[in-house]
């Protein structure tokens, strides 16, 4: 073997038009490796809760506008598949002319809907059902914030 011999001069002479090209792993795994840790640092910095203010978890009530709690139409639902309007125990079928009536008398036109979370869905869809025949469109839905 010759002094001075390096493979690559040797087999570069052989392919002179070819480009030998290869990646180096150092500078990708370096520019992988800090990418890694901006995003690992960035989720820390934004905000927690970015869809609005967190709501009170004692009352559903509560969390309504304070002129909306005065007059405020609430439909509660429970699991057994009670209706509740206004805090009085109605039939699905008397719930339609008690919302109309109400109405009438210059309530507002939002319902709040606050149901349990184990009702079945057939009864909350009743529900809207009935709401949506007096012709009342702007129709909420209470919900109160477990806690872990």
């Amino acid at each position: 073997m010759k002094s001075g011999y390096h493979g690559w001069k040797r087999t570069a002479a052989n392919w002179p038009n070819r480009i030998h090209w290869r990646i180096d792993a150092y500078p990708f795994v370096g520019v992988n490796l800090a990418l890694l840790i901006i995003f690992m640092i960035v989720p820390g910095v934004t905000p927690r809760h970015s869809s609005g203010p967190e709501l009170p978890r004692s009352r559903y009530a509560s969390a309504m506008p304070r002129a909306a709690r005065e007059d405020a139409q609430i439909v509660g639902v429970l699991r057994d598949g009670a209706i509740y309007y206004r805090n009085t125990k109605v039939n699905a079928d008397d719930l339609r002319e008690r919302i109309r009536e109400s109405v009438r008398n210059g309530a507002d036109r939002k319902i709040y809907i606050r149901a349990d979370a184990r009702v079945v869905y057939g009864d909350i869809e009743r529900v809207l059902d009935e709401i949506r025949k007096t012709g009342v469109q702007n129709i909420c839905f209470l919900a109160e914030k477990v806690s872990p």
